[in-house]
């Protein structure tokens, strides 16, 4: 089994047509152990109220951990794949302009 490609290019032409590429997360870096991606804020991310929806940050955060921190970038030789066990999140505030990083 071919390693896939560990940088930000690679990982933002593979997310096209999928839930990161379809919401717009931006790929910033992505190496073993580390990725760093931010998601400009858009109408179709805000919840009706006008603030930006949770699921928004979630799907973030999970994409950000899915790419490098112990996932993707990180698989051995020869693995297919893995899956999240864990997903916990606290939210003090909120936005509903700019672009949030993780």
């Amino acid at each position: 089994m071919m390693r896939l490609a560990v940088d930000a290019a690679a990982f933002a032409r593979r997310q096209i047509g999928c839930l990161p590429g379809e919401l717009g997360v931006e790929m910033i870096e992505v190496k073993p152990g580390f990725a760093r991606n931010q998601l400009p804020i858009t109408k179709h991310l805000l919840a009706p109220n006008g603030f930006l929806h949770a699921a928004s940050v979630i799907a973030l955060a999970d994409t950000s951990a899915g790419y490098g921190c112990g996932c993707v970038a990180s698989l051995p030789e020869g693995a297919r794949g893995f899956t999240v066990i864990e997903l916990k999140s606290n939210f003090l505030g909120t936005l509903t302009e700019g672009a949030i990083e993780c």
